[in-house]
């Protein structure tokens, strides 16, 4: 799995400023729900980024069936970050975490 995380620059907040810009100018991200946590890319429709806020910082996890699709959500939504927040960004961490394996299911007796 992949997680993302944007700091921004001090008094700003990286999740209200993505959720705007993509409510308002995104042509190629949509939200696939009402909450506005899951980003969409449109050329790509086997995955999705989870997007949360902790006190500013914007940590996205990238959601892929496939690896191939996880790194080009990756490319696609880290390019635009740079693209479109460049001035009001201060780090872009990525942290890589093995894949969590499925958890058994008990079986009663």
């Amino acid at each position: 799995m992949l997680i993302v995380q944007v700091v921004p620059r001090a008094g700003q907040d990286a999740y209200k400023l993505l959720r705007s810009k993509v409510i308002h100018e995104a042509k190629t991200w949509d939200w696939a729900n009402r909450k506005k946590t899951r980003l969409t890319h449109k050329l790509k429709d086997k995955g999705h980024v989870e997007v949360a806020s902790a006190k500013g910082v914007l940590i996205a996890r990238i959601q892929s069936k496939n690896p191939a699709d996880a790194y080009f959500l990756v490319e696609k939504f880290i390019g635009r970050l740079v693209a479109w927040f460049e001035d009001e960004l201060a780090a872009i961490n990525l942290q890589f975490l093995p894949e969590e394996a499925p958890r058994k299911k008990r079986r009663r007796r």
